[in-house]
């Protein structure tokens, strides 16, 4: 390893309240101290290079939103959101400051059908964001969706699902180096699907109560003498 690294240290406060398990709201701020950050240097020959190391520090406040909802007897939602203000300076090639308010959305609808059937649809969008210092990342996101039934009378299982529906799990954004800012794209094999069959061979049996354990048992014994 890089014997120049040096420890990263944080200091969070959280601050969190529920009400009635239908909404939960949160307050969080954070200040790391040596952030180890992803680094993009400048040769005097033109050679880009990527590397890693301590740069400086950051600061982010947070603020978190978390519901769930039932809508009607069959469909229940949960969603969160999450947004967060970022403040990062540190030193690379010279003092570097910057700073991003980001958001983030989770949504995830559970449906309960007729016959046992279940469905879920799901996604997540993130504005532009920034977890390093020379790096700016476009919004991304994605949707998701999957179905399950049983049959055989519930012995059988048949489970489809989707991820990334609509192809837009996308990594983007811009790299900032001395003179020079370099747009990329990184696009990945995020659409899948899965599908999968599944059949119990055994029965179902019932578990008889116990009115107490072992340490029970022995005290008993001890207690009759036998």
């Amino acid at each position: 390893g890089n014997p120049f690294f040096r420890p990263q240290y944080a200091w969070n406060f959280e601050l969190s309240h529920q009400y009635r398990q239908l909404l939960t709201t949160g307050l969080s701020y954070s200040v790391i101290r040596d952030y180890f950050s992803q680094i993009f240097l400048t040769r005097d020959d033109g050679i880009l290079v990527y590397t890693e190391g301590n740069v400086g520090q950051m600061y982010n406040l947070g603020l978190s939103l978390t519901i769930q909802l039932p809508i009607v007897k069959w469909w229940s939602v949960t969603g969160q959101a999450t947004g967060n203000y970022k403040k990062l300076n540190g030193f690379v090639y010279t003092d570097f400051k910057s700073s991003i308010t980001q958001l983030n959305i989770n949504i995830n609808n559970q449906f309960r059908l007729l016959n046992k059937v279940t469905a879920e649809l799901s996604g997540f969008y993130t504005t532009r964001a920034r977890n390093d210092l020379q790096e700016l990342l476009y919004p991304t996101g994605q949707v998701s969706a999957g179905i399950a039934i049983p049959f055989l009378q519930n012995k059988a299982n048949f489970k489809l699902s989707v991820r990334d529906i609509f192809y837009t799990q996308v990594m983007e954004g811009l790299t900032q180096f001395r003179s020079e800012t370099e747009y990329f794209r990184l696009t990945r094999d995020t659409r899948v699907l899965n599908v999968s069959l599944s059949y119990n061979l055994g029965k179902s049996y019932k578990t008889s109560r116990r009115s107490g354990g072992s340490a029970a048992d022995e005290m008993q014994r001890a207690g009759s003498g036998n």
